[in-house]
């Protein structure tokens, strides 16, 4: 499979019961590398505000794309990609065409 980029605004699931799926939002890099005219997710990159259980019952937080590629960076950090960790689960949208290596 490849491993296509992912990028602010794109999907993740959360791994949590209360809200299954969220977006990573904006602030993860310079704004300067882009894919398909969106800002490419690095590693640390934040999520939108969500839910988050247990206490308080579904309190909202902000987590981060976890990991990355090991290969390539912006900015000497890690490009992230579908299927990289992210909160307590995993990106699941990105770019339809760009990719990134291992």
């Amino acid at each position: 499979m490849a491993n296509f980029v992912v990028r602010t605004g794109d999907t993740l699931s959360t791994g949590h019961g209360c809200v299954g799926t969220t977006t990573l939002g904006g602030d993860n890099q310079d704004g300067t590398v882009h894919a398909n005219g969106i800002d490419i997710a690095v590693k640390g990159a934040p999520t939108v505000s969500h839910e988050f259980p247990p206490n308080p019952p579904c309190a909202p937080h902000v987590a981060q794309l976890n990991v990355g590629s090991s290969t390539v960076w912006i900015n000497g950090i890690e490009v992230g990609r579908i299927d990289d960790s992210a909160d307590a689960g995993q990106m699941t949208t990105g770019s339809p065409d760009v990719t990134a290596g291992p």
